[in-house]
């Protein structure tokens, strides 16, 4: 893993893994890194203090291109938390599309809209 970022402004990473070889008998999941990938480049960029944009492309660095795409809105709710300092609370919102949304789903392809609250920086 390697990332780097501008200011605060902007926020880049990337990610390489290899999964530890299984018995072919015992292999529960024997397809999981070339559908959901062997490597993942994620950027962020946070247009303004109660606004942040991001994007994570995942592969599988084969021929057959599978993996997934992810774009996510984060947008500030309220303005302190505990003790006046920022609550760190956003409306979240994301759009998936490829495999590995979840593990239970690892091998099916699939286009998920997402809504919900996140608590991040703190």
């Amino acid at each position: 893993m390697a990332g780097m970022e501008k200011g605060s402004q902007f926020h880049v990473e990337g990610k390489l893994w290899y999964r530890m070889p299984e018995d072919a008998a015992d292999d529960d999941n024997p397809d999981i890194s070339d559908l959901m990938g062997r490597a993942e480049v994620a950027g962020f960029w946070k247009v303004n203090p109660d606004n942040t944009l991001g994007l994570t492309v995942r592969h599988s660095l084969r021929a057959n291109t599978n993996g997934s795409l992810r774009l996510e809105w984060l947008k500030k709710l309220g303005d302190s938390g505990f003790s006046g300092n920022n609550s760190g609370l956003r409306f979240h919102t994301q759009l998936f599309s490829g495999y590995g949304d979840s593990l239970v789903d690892y091998n099916r392809k699939r286009t998920v809209l997402s809504v919900g609250l996140s608590l991040v920086d703190w």
